[in-house]
């Protein structure tokens, strides 16, 4: 009878948060790639020319350890957890994103009324209409890879089927959190510049900037996580945002945000890894 030699969850936590993503070589090398190019890779080169070189090394930290962490529940087999966890944080932060739902725009609206800024009112809606249009549009750029995707997925390429959903993921929420950004943004600047209520545009720009993709997600089936997931990251992304702003936070909150992003993508990929193994085992019995 052959010795079966079984990993060791703490070493592989250890392995992890000192050499990155080459510490998964321990016991998986196909997640020391995946983990490499999605986790590592990728955000290197999107935070390369960030100035403030504080919120990089939080973001890095935040990722070491977070992958640690799942090292640890993936060896011992206990991943289950992390889903539990995700699902009670989801709940929680559900609170201030159910409250801004209901008041954000509306009292932001009104509030700009009463102050005499009817035309930013009516600004905002148009820019609520057409952005559906335009994100939609923006989107086209994923029509190679999502071709490519089904691809691999259809011959069982694994591995290059879950980092094609990475980007094909990150395009989407990229463009989200751009859209997002500029909104913030733009409240900061008219508040500065017409010396408006910071308060009353920050609660108008949440549902002009979290609006249009909500809309778009009302038309999709209850089980499609992707679409939900897009429209809790403009929500939460937008509150953290503002509140950096409001309290000279920024890099901190953009940290923060980019780790959600990732969050979810890690979320949204064990998801679509359950699916591809799913479908692998029911042609291997129906064959």
């Amino acid at each position: 009878m052959a010795y079966i030699v079984r990993k060791k969850p703490w070493i592989s936590a250890l392995l992890v948060l000192i050499l990155g993503p080459f510490g998964f070589l321990y016991y998986s090398f196909r997640k020391a790639l995946v983990v490499f190019l999605l986790f590592f890779l990728l955000p290197s080169i999107i935070l390369y020319q960030t100035p403030n070189s504080t919120a990089i090394e939080i973001f890095r930290w935040i990722i070491l350890i977070s992958l640690a962490i799942y090292a640890y529940l993936d060896v011992e087999g206990r991943l289950d957890i992390i889903e539990k966890f995700s699902t009670s944080l989801i709940g929680f932060i559900s609170i201030p994103i159910i409250f801004a739902n209901f008041f954000g725009e509306i009292v932001g609206a009104i509030w700009l009324l009463f102050l005499g800024q009817w035309q930013l009112v009516i600004l905002g809606f148009i820019l609520t209409f057409l952005i559906p249009y335009i994100y939609t549009l923006s989107l086209l750029i994923q029509i190679p890879l999502a071709s490519l995707l089904a691809y691999t997925q259809k011959h069982n390429k694994k591995t290059l089927s879950l980092i094609l959903a990475f980007i094909t993921m990150f395009i989407g929420h990229a463009i989200i959190i751009f859209y997002v950004m500029f909104v913030a943004d733009k409240a900061i600047v008219i508040s500065e510049l017409n010396g408006l209520s910071l308060i009353a545009l920050l609660l108008f720009g949440y549902g002009v900037a979290t609006g249009p993709f909500s809309y778009m997600a009302r038309g999709e089936d209850k089980d499609a996580i992707g679409s939900f997931i897009g429209v809790f990251i403009s929500q939460v992304s937008y509150i953290i945002l503002a509140v950096g702003y409001l309290f000279n936070l920024l890099p901190l909150a953009f940290t923060i945000v980019l780790f959600i992003v990732f969050g979810s993508e890690m979320y949204l990929l064990s998801v679509t890894s359950r699916i591809i193994d799913y479908e692998k085992n029911n042609a291997e019995l129906i064959s």
